[in-house]
């Protein structure tokens, strides 16, 4: 039973939700806002389970003195001080709020920052003019960049209209939606070989069968 258990209460899950939310009575009977309700109880324990995992790996960083475990003594004291603060005033509490509006909102802006230096390696990678598939890239991306940028206007008036109107609304979202539909279909298909039971990633084994 260690992979028939799993597998059965995949498909029971994955049966419920395709009852609640494609047939008539799963609807009347408000399957779905019973779901979301289950969902948030999973997602707590979930978020449970992956705070005690961290504070099992990152104490034992701490004991044994593995290289970087300053840095697990301060996740460990940043994650149960902010865990006691938010006991003692709760999620509406100022202090609570303050440190997320005024740390935890400004570094993760600051992580995000830094992807434009990967974002410029990437597309410097990219863009170099050695097949047809790069030149039609870098040609797209000069156009989009002129059409964005001030210098597109100054240099044809219209730039601004064919890049952002035409270019981004017509030809980009007709390959943004069609690169959807794949994706959807993909997603179809796995989560059909899930619930036939012939997909067995999740269980640990060699994915299929």
């Amino acid at each position: 039973m260690r992979k028939e258990g799993p597998m059965i209460v995949t498909v029971l899950s994955s049966l419920v939700v395709l009852f609640s939310n494609y047939f008539y009575l799963g609807q009347q009977w408000g399957l779905t806002d019973r779901l979301d309700y289950w969902f948030n109880i999973s997602y707590g324990i979930a978020l449970a389970l992956g705070f005690v995992n961290l504070t099992i790996i990152h104490w034992k960083y701490v004991q044994r003195r593995r290289e970087g475990w300053v840095y697990s003594v301060i996740l460990l004291l940043v994650m149960y001080g902010y865990l006691i603060l938010g006991i003692v005033q709760k999620h509406t509490g100022p202090t609570f709020s303050w440190i997320y509006d005024n740390m935890m909102t400004v570094l993760g802006a600051a992580v995000f920052s830094l992807l434009a230096f990967l974002i410029s390696s990437a597309a410097y990678r990219a863009f170099r003019i050695r097949t047809k598939e790069a030149t039609i890239l870098l040609v797209c991306a000069i156009f989009i960049l002129l059409a964005r940028a001030p210098i597109g206007d100054a240099i044809w008036s219209r730039w601004s209209y064919w890049g952002n109107e035409w270019f981004m609304g017509v030809l980009n979202t007709a390959g943004y939606r069609g690169i959807l539909i794949g994706a959807y279909v993909g997603a179809f298909a796995v989560a059909l070989r899930i619930l036939l039971g012939l997909e067995r990633a999740h269980l640990g084994g060699t994915g299929t069968q």
